[in-house]
């Protein structure tokens, strides 16, 4: 018997060690959703809910900054075991296995604050300067919007807060509207106190969760962490993560 017990407390061990995993993942600082804190440890909502979830799995998942050029070939090459802050898109199905989504956001367009359009379809963005950040899943989702629409001057910046920046200080012209995840946007307004941009509309409602990388996928694991986000929402810490952030949560189920 004492030898059987023996058996069974080195099989539960081994067990145990297998569901305990150390993963790296990467992302771009995007705030409000990826941020740092005064030491330059990556916060926000995205990444504490991922870490909260990761912890109830017994999982050590770790995160870093980076460009988000950076980020995105990271991930095709296999070099990190996820990414956070994915979208539901062709894009990132080629390369990853995508959870459930998380929290929601949308797409919205900016102006300065004299601009008198007024927004209701695509083709009335003709022969405007549009700007956006990018290569970003905004750039794409801002290219299929004016799509055939004539005389459109696009303009792509490395980052969200240049295009508002620049916005704002009219240097892409006093008719020029801005493409823009709206709770960045109204982050950087706030951040940078832009008094004269404004949201012209709200153009497409959009999601955010965890890619993992295909390459590197052991199976269940997407499953498993999908299980871990019922139980943060069943029990009410995904709403509470979420709301501290001033962040959308997704639907729970």
């Amino acid at each position: 018997m004492k030898r059987l017990a023996v058996l069974l407390l080195a099989c539960v061990g081994m067990q145990a060690g297998a569901a305990s995993r150390d993963l790296y993942f990467v992302t771009q600082l995007f705030p409000p959703f990826i941020t740092q804190d005064s030491s330059g440890k990556p916060d926000g909502a995205l990444v504490v809910i991922l870490q909260r979830a990761c912890a109830r799995l017994g999982w050590n998942c770790n995160v870093q900054i980076m460009v988000w050029k950076r980020a995105l070939l990271t991930i095709s090459q296999g070099g990190a075991d996820g990414l956070v802050l994915a979208q539901d898109a062709p894009e990132r199905r080629a390369v990853m296995e995508l959870t459930k989504p998380v929290l929601t956001s949308s797409y919205g367009l900016y102006a300065l604050s004299g601009n008198g359009l007024r927004y209701r379809q695509p083709s009335d963005l003709a022969r405007r300067n549009v700007a956006v950040y990018g290569p970003s899943l905004s750039q794409t989702n801002c290219e299929k919007l004016v799509a055939g629409v004539a005389g459109v001057n696009m303009t792509v910046e490395l980052d969200p807060e240049t295009v508002l920046r620049k916005l704002s200080a009219g240097r892409y012209g006093a008719e020029a509207v801005a493409f823009s995840n709206d709770d960045v946007a109204r982050y950087w307004i706030r951040q940078d106190t832009l008094s004269n941009v404004r949201q012209l509309a709200e153009v497409k409602q959009l999601a955010y969760l965890y890619g993992f990388t295909r390459s590197r996928l052991k199976p269940g694991m997407v499953e498993e962490f999908n299980r871990a986000l019922d139980e943060m929402c069943k029990d009410g810490e995904l709403s509470r993560l979420a709301s501290s952030y001033g962040m959308r949560l997704a639907s729970c189920r």
